[in-house]
């Protein structure tokens, strides 16, 4: 395998350019380049630049609205809703967070839902600038349908990933970012892409029979993690993200992949918590909680991986794959 290590800015500027060439606004361009190149960094490839080409196939059949404005609602005090126009996720969502912040500040917790929204990518990278500013964080967002009831065959919920960032003294403490599923749908393309079979226990074919061949898998359903319980929470995602929103239900969404339907008009919903309104000593209370788990030999916290990926990748820089590179400078001309 042949690669290239570029920069974080060398990689931004590539993802920017080929969102831009393919009809995306310099500002909703910067900030989905910014978010997947944040999440490859950190070692999330899954959310990470194999999407640049994939969001550039939505904006050229019309699925995303390139120039689309979002416009946001101050509902209450704590209440903010935004509506992406059949736009890019990412600039609808950042421009309701300031407001989501501010409003948890001053209330103790508040809420924000996005709908005709898209594929957000990484949920966890909205809610680090939250947690850096002393809030918890929590994310839900709903996809087009992949996954089937358990017992059922047929597909009525997405991935639906939930993430959660939750502050320390001075960074990010927990970072939790995950879907619903037993693993994310690219796994399924990039296996079958690749050749390669699924683990057992990840998806069903069409007749709703467990299957290890990832074509079968996507044209079937996919598992929920965890049984019953993952399909539970993926349920909860479901109402947060699409009925609290006005989104689509992922049963009614267009797939994110290729060119069938119109835009999936899916939904996030982000809350924030401050935790200093409820506990004044929660970051102590935190920081025992983290310093159990990481003082047992073997474990670590979750997103410290990812934390340590991405700091390395801002001094170093990020292998490449050069077929990749080379799919986003043909991309961006």
């Amino acid at each position: 395998m042949s690669e290239n290590i570029l920069s974080i800015n060398v990689l931004e500027k590539l993802a920017q350019d080929a969102l831009i060439n393919f009809g995306a606004g310099n500002d909703a361009a910067s900030s989905v380049a910014k978010a997947a190149v944040r999440a490859e960094s950190e070692g999330n490839y899954i959310c990470g630049l194999l999407y640049i080409p994939l969001l550039c196939e939505q904006l050229k059949v019309g699925k995303i609205k390139g120039k689309a404005k979002p416009s946001i609602d101050i509902k209450a005090s704590a209440a903010i809703t935004v509506d992406a126009s059949d736009g890019l996720a990412h600039p609808a969502i950042e421009l309701g967070l300031p407001h989501l912040q501010e409003a948890a500040l001053s209330s103790g917790i508040a809420a924000m839902t996005v709908k005709n929204s898209t594929n957000c990518l990484a949920l966890s990278h909205f809610l680090l600038p939250l947690a850096q500013n002393g809030l918890i964080g929590l994310g839900f967002a709903n996809c087009p349908a992949v996954m089937a009831p358990l017992g059922g065959k047929t597909p009525i919920l997405g991935t639906n990933p939930i993430a959660m960032a939750v502050p320390g003294v001075s960074t990010p403490k927990i970072v939790i970012d995950q879907s619903t599923s037993a693993v994310a749908m690219t796994e399924l393309i990039l296996r079958r892409d690749s050749g390669h079979q699924l683990e057992e226990g990840w998806a069903l074919d069409s007749n709703g029979k467990p299957t290890v061949n990832p074509s079968d898998g996507l044209a079937g359903s996919m598992l929920p993690s965890g049984g019953y319980k993952g399909f539970g929470i993926a349920l909860m995602v479901e109402v947060l993200s699409a009925a609290l929103s006005g989104a689509q239900l992922s049963s009614q969404a267009s797939p994110y992949f290729g060119d069938k339907g119109g835009p999936s008009q899916t939904g996030q919903c982000v809350i924030a918590i401050n935790p200093m309104t409820f506990n004044p000593n929660f970051l102590t209370v935190i920081d025992d909680l983290c310093s159990s788990i990481e003082s047992q030999e073997g474990s670590r916290l979750p997103g410290k991986i990812k934390s340590k990926n991405y700091n390395h990748a801002k001094k170093h820089g990020l292998s490449i794959e050069v077929s990749l590179v080379e799919q986003l400078r043909s991309l961006s001309t």
